[in-house]
């Protein structure tokens, strides 16, 4: 997984890098709340230079479903 992405989640969400996979969903991170979304909103803007829209923050309910809209969006996760 790119490491840019795995530092976004870690640091967002105080999670060890060995937790951070693609099944990883928003119910399985107790700190995965409204504010932690938009934190990792403006953390993967910021890392990825790209502006996600309402209806893709609205998607990311997963770690697969933010590599897909980072994907969506043309960034190379090296994957």
């Amino acid at each position: 997984m790119d490491k840019r992405l795995v530092s976004v989640l870690t640091e967002v969400f105080g999670l060890r890098t060995d937790q951070i996979v693609p099944e990883l969903t928003k119910n399985d991170v107790g700190s995965w709340d409204s504010l932690k979304q938009m934190d990792l909103v403006v953390s993967i803007e910021r890392e990825f230079d790209i502006t996600l829209e309402i209806p893709d923050i609205i998607r990311m309910n997963s770690i697969g479903e933010i590599i897909e809209v980072l994907a969506g969006k043309g960034v190379d996760l090296g994957a």
